[in-house]
């Protein structure tokens, strides 16, 4: 039994991704405390997204950059090359995501969002699930961000049961 105890116990340490952050309700002036600014990032990125009718996930990845005065850059290499600004105003709510969480100023985003957050400085995840009056609610469920000293990975669960995982890595 104490063998069960224990492996269960290292299961829940090894895999803190399993644990669920909405659970987890949190203030800005917490999340601020924890989470270390970021600052502009340049990286890779693999981005997954699954569409509700398509079994298979649709895979992409190639460089990422994010500049805190001009906004997020995905250069895709993979499968077809190509840039996507995430500046203009169809893209304005994950760049102001993104923005907000790497400079600290969440404060752009509490009108839209409600939040969550588990971890430190060293790991930690914030979840964001859009207030019913805001411009988000109609068409996402939530946002999830792991991170560390950078963010490692976003999650974005649509209404439509659509979902994109984005993974970064330096």
């Amino acid at each position: 039994m104490k063998k069960i105890s224990i492996i269960i116990f290292l299961f829940f340490i090894a895999f803190p991704a399993f644990a669920d952050v909405y659970n987890s309700p949190s203030s800005l002036e917490n999340i601020s405390k924890q989470i270390p600014k970021m600052g502009s990032i340049k990286c890779n990125f693999r981005q997954e997204k699954y569409l509700k009718n398509i079994e298979k996930p649709l895979v992409s990845s190639g460089d990422f950059e994010f500049a805190e005065k001009n906004g997020v850059y995905f250069y895709t290499k993979y499968p077809v090359q190509s840039k996507v600004d995430y500046t203009n105003k169809n893209y304005k709510q994950i760049n102001d995501v993104v923005n907000a969480v790497s400079s600290k100023k969440y404060s752009r985003l509490e009108k839209e969002f409600n939040f969550y957050y588990e971890g430190n400085s060293d790991k930690w995840t914030l979840g964001m699930k859009p207030k019913e009056n805001s411009n988000a609610y109609n068409y996402v469920s939530s946002i999830t961000i792991d991170g560390t000293d950078y963010i490692n990975k976003i999650s974005i669960l649509q209404t439509n049961g659509n979902k994109t995982v984005l993974w970064f890595t330096k």
